[in-house]
């Protein structure tokens, strides 16, 4: 696994899921990372599971020196997040996956917001998937740091969009 991250969320898992479909998120954390949300589509009910896309757009200087030697000029991310129902606890967990529009990268990860007294521990594990000859472990290897700084971003976010927004 290239990511293995768990963090405390001060927050209930529904405001935490509340929070992840909604739009004006999905913005807000774009803005922080220095991107374009471009779409973005919630199917499902609060009783049942959702599905979240979203697209974004950023410049190739947002990303690792060595991806800039394959990739040029804006990429395009999509992001297909698939979240279970509550379980009877209220915990829900999380299948991702996400693409790099013209580049033989991806990424797949999972995320379980587990409930716990008023706070959810967030615990998120993922890899990335490299398909270029002779530099992919080493865009891999640099890509890997930035996953994690994301991960950690976006708890962060999340807790600063719900103290503000509710």
């Amino acid at each position: 696994m290239a990511l293995e991250k768990e963090t405390v969320i001060a927050h209930e898992v529904s405001e935490i899921i509340a929070a992840y479909t909604s739009k004006d998120f999905h913005e807000h954390l774009a803005s922080k990372v220095g991107s374009e949300l471009r779409s973005f589509e919630v199917k499902g009910t609060s009783d049942g599971g959702y599905e979240v896309v979203s697209q974004q757009a950023m410049s190739v200087d947002r990303l690792p020196d060595i991806a800039k030697k394959v990739v040029k000029g804006e990429v395009l991310v999509t992001v297909d997040e698939k979240w279970s129902p509550a379980d009877q606890g209220g915990s829900r967990r999380s299948d991702m996956s996400v693409k790099i529009q013209g580049a033989p990268v991806s990424a797949a990860a999972s995320q379980n917001l587990h409930a716990r007294d008023g706070e959810t521990l967030s615990t998120v594990r993922g890899d990335i998937t490299v398909k270029i000859p002779l530099i992919g472990n080493k865009v891999k290897s640099a890509a890997e740091p930035y996953m994690r700084k994301f991960v950690e971003l976006q708890a962060r976010e999340v807790s600063k969009w719900i103290e503000k927004n509710g």
